[in-house]
């Protein structure tokens, strides 16, 4: 089995405990691991594939949704207070 096959096997129950028990800095992270090779790529997705050379205002977009979204939620964790105004 390769090093990513097991990597999505051991990331998918971990996530699934992440979102029972509300750890949002989990997911954060995630979105902030999407973020990095879309950027090193120029190719992401939201329903379909994206790419940086064919659409690079909605491409840009979504990597700065994901560079929030991720932000957000791993503040959110760290702040609970402040959470509500978060996300």
């Amino acid at each position: 089995m390769s090093t990513s096959r097991t990597i999505n096997y051991v990331a998918l129950p971990i996530l699934l405990v992440a979102a029972v028990l509300g750890l949002y800095w989990v997911w954060g992270a995630l979105f902030l691991w999407w973020l990095v090779p879309s950027i090193m790529t120029g190719q992401t997705a939201l329903v379909f594939d994206i790419t940086r050379d064919q659409d690079p205002i909605l491409f840009w977009v979504v990597a700065i949704l994901w560079a929030v979204f991720g932000l957000m939620m791993i503040a959110a964790s760290l702040f609970p207070s402040y959470a509500i105004w978060l996300v």
